[in-house]
């Protein structure tokens, strides 16, 4: 037999499935723990063993002025993590543009913290923007195989809009607790409390019957919803609506990709 037909006739194909199959095996309900369930828990990330990437857009009750867009990229590197994120809430009008960059670090594989920088630009028409600056940190701590723990504070430092304004940025505190009974079933409670703003309490559901299917659900004491993830050779794809009982129905969608582990 001809050694470059062998070769390429059927070394390469072989490598190439099996290139595909470790990226489909990464998709699991796993990565989607540390990414979609705990996706408020910047710590979390830092459990990945591979850089992660991540577009998704909201828009809050059907309304073109609350339109939510996020661009995340997450550089995960032994047990470091560069953990970039550049979200904007509104429209062309009137929003907010947000940029947080950080470190992370993970600590025998059961701790990892991180502590990001946010920068925060207030635009509307017909105002000149307002610049300002505080700080997001957060721990996850997996207590068990099947048990994490996961706390973050947002603003902890108490600055204000502007930087040398009157009016404090809004502290934010939130606490989640996950149990992985199975390889397919992933329950989450979560509390959350803003400063000014309402107490949130609530749990998820994640369940995953095939290897291309995940399920979630969400009910809390603001809102209730579903969604839907279909993971594909690496990609992560996912759509949701949420309703807040006082106001109207929210949904969402999104991508993420899993790099493959070297």
């Amino acid at each position: 037999m001809n050694a470059k037909l062998f070769h390429g006739g059927i070394v390469m194909p072989c490598l190439i499935l099996l290139f595909l199959t470790r990226l489909q095996a990464q998709v699991a309900l796993q990565p989607l723990h540390f990414t979609r369930a705990l996706h408020d828990f910047p710590a979390a990330r830092c459990m990945l063993s591979a850089p992660f990437l991540n577009a998704s857009f909201r828009n809050d009750f059907c309304t073109k002025e609350m339109m939510f867009k996020e661009l995340e990229f997450d550089f995960i590197h032994h047990q470091d993590a560069l953990l970039t994120t550049i979200t904007h809430y509104g429209y062309g009008g009137f929003g907010e543009l947000a940029v947080h960059l950080g470190y992370g670090r993970r600590f025998g594989n059961k701790v990892s913290v991180t502590l990001r920088s946010v920068y925060l630009l207030n635009h509307a028409k017909h105002y000149a923007p307002r610049h300002s600056f505080t700080v997001d940190f957060s721990i996850c701590y997996k207590i068990t195989d099947k048990i994490c723990l996961s706390v973050v504070l947002f603003n902890p430092i108490r600055m204000k809009y502007g930087i040398t304004g009157e009016e404090v940025i809004p502290m934010k505190f939130g606490l989640q607790g996950d149990f992985q009974p199975s390889e397919k079933i992933l329950l989450s409670l979560y509390g959350s409390k803003t400063l000014p703003g309402e107490f949130d309490i609530g749990a998820r559901l994640h369940f995953q019957p095939d290897k291309h299917l995940i399920l979630s659900g969400i009910a809390s004491t603001t809102n209730c919803g579903i969604g839907v993830c279909i993971p594909w050779k690496g990609f992560l794809f996912s759509a949701q609506c949420q309703w807040y009982y006082r106001i109207s129905v929210s949904p969402q969608c999104g991508v993420g990709y899993y790099f493959k582990k070297e």
